[in-house]
C-alpha cells in the first residue's frame, strides 16, 4: 500500500478486520518516509505484518526506478527502525519455510531445524533413486524473506492498467490510469498479480479482445489455481470501492476506489497458508 494515502487505505480495509493503531500508523508513515529519503526510492509501500509470539514484523517494500525488478525489501519490529530483508535464492530455504508449522516468534536471528521431505527419481514408473530426508536451520530472518516472497508472488494485485510497461522494459507506474469504472470493477480478469510475469506475453495477450500491449503483459489473477477460487470480491460503499481478499494467504486483502488511482493491498496474518480451500470450495 503506497504510504501516500496509508490512512485513507487502512480506513477502507478497516472492516475487514486489517487495521493498525493510530500511533503505529503514524509511526510507520513517518519511518517509511525518513527510508524512502535515505535509499532515494520513487515509491514506498507497506507491505503489511507478520504476526509473532513476541514481536510482530512490520514489512515494506521501495524501488529506484522499475517497480518490479528493482524492489528492496525491509523489516521492522518495532515500526521505527528498519533492516533489509535478505534476498533468497537457495531452493531448500524455499522448502523448509512452507514445510515449517510452527508460528513466527519474532527474533529474526532463532534458527529452528526443520526436516525435508526425501526426493524421488522415476523412471519409467520405477524408483531409481531415492535421498534420505534432510534437516537443515531455518533462520527466521530467511524465513521472513521467503514467506513475504511466496505471498507477493502468489496473490499481490494491481489493477488492469495501473503499470506501464515502457519501449525499454522497464515497469513504471501508469500516470494516465484513472481507475476501473462500474462494469470493470466486477471482472477479476481486470486484476492482476503485482509481481514479474510467469506467463509469455503472446499467452497473457490472446486471454483478451481488447489486449494493449504495455498494459496487458502482467499475469491476471484468474490464472492462480484453484481458478475462480482463489480470490472473493466485493463491493462496498455503494458499489464504489472494491475490495478482494485471498482465500489462499487469508490475510491479504486488496482495495481500489473506482474511477480513481487509489490502490493497493495489505497483509496481517500469521504467515500460514490456507491448504484446505479445495476442501471448503468443494
Amino acid at each position: 500500500m503506497n504510504i501516500d494515502y496509508l490512512q485513507e487505505g487502512l480506513d477502507c480495509l478497516m472492516y475487514c478486520g486489517l487495521k493498525l493503531s493510530q500511533e503505529q500508523n503514524i509511526l510507520i508513515a513517518n519511518s517509511l518516509i525518513t527510508l524512502q529519503t535515505e535509499n532515494r526510492f520513487s515509491n514506498i509501500y507497506f507491505w503489511g505484518r507478520i504476526n509473532g509470539i513476541e514481536k510482530d514484523y512490520y514489512v515494506a517494500f521501495g524501488y529506484l526506478k522499475d517497480c518490479l525488478k528493482d524492489r528492496k525489501y525491509f523489516y521492522s519490529t518495532d515500526g521505527y527502525q528498519w533492516f533489509m530483508l535478505p534476498f533468497v535464492q537457495n531452493a531448500k530455504i524455499f522448502q523448509a519455510t512452507i514445510l515449517c508449522r510452527e508460528p513466527f516468534n519474532g527474533d529474526p536471528s532463532l534458527i529452528r531445524c526443520v526436516k525435508l521431505d526425501p526426493s524421488f527419481e522415476c523412471d519409467t514408473n520405477q524408483v531409481i533413486s531415492a535421498t534420505l530426508p534432510e534437516e537443515i536451520k531455518l533462520k527466521e530472518e530467511d524465513r521472513l524473506a521467503a514467506i513475504v516472497f511466496i505471498i507477493t508472488e502468489e496473490c499481490a494485485i494491481c489493477p488492469r492498467g495501473a503499470l506501464y510497461k515502457l519501449t525499454d522494459g522497464c515497469i513504471v507506474r501508469n500516470e494516465m490510469f484513472r481507475g476501473l469504472n462500474e462494469l470493470q470493477c466486477e471482472d477479476l480478469s481486470y486484476y492482476q498479480l503485482f509481481r514479474l510475469p510467469r506467463n509469455c506475453l503472446r499467452e497473457n495477450l490472446s486471454k483478451r479482445n481488447d489486449y494493449n500491449y504495455p498494459i496487458d503483459f502482467l499475469d491476471s489473477i484468474d490464472d492462480v489455481i484453484p481458478k475462480r477460487q482463489s480470490f472473493s470480491l466485493n463491493l462496498q460503499r455503494n458499489g464504489r470501492l472494491v475490495v478482494i481478499k485471498s482465500c489462499l494467504w487469508l490475510g491479504l486483502t486488496f482495495f481500489h476506489k473506482i474511477l480513481s488511482r487509489k490502490h493497493g493491498f495489505l497483509y496481517i496474518g500469521d504467515g500460514k497458508k490456507n491448504y484446505d480451500l479445495l476442501f471448503m470450495t468443494s
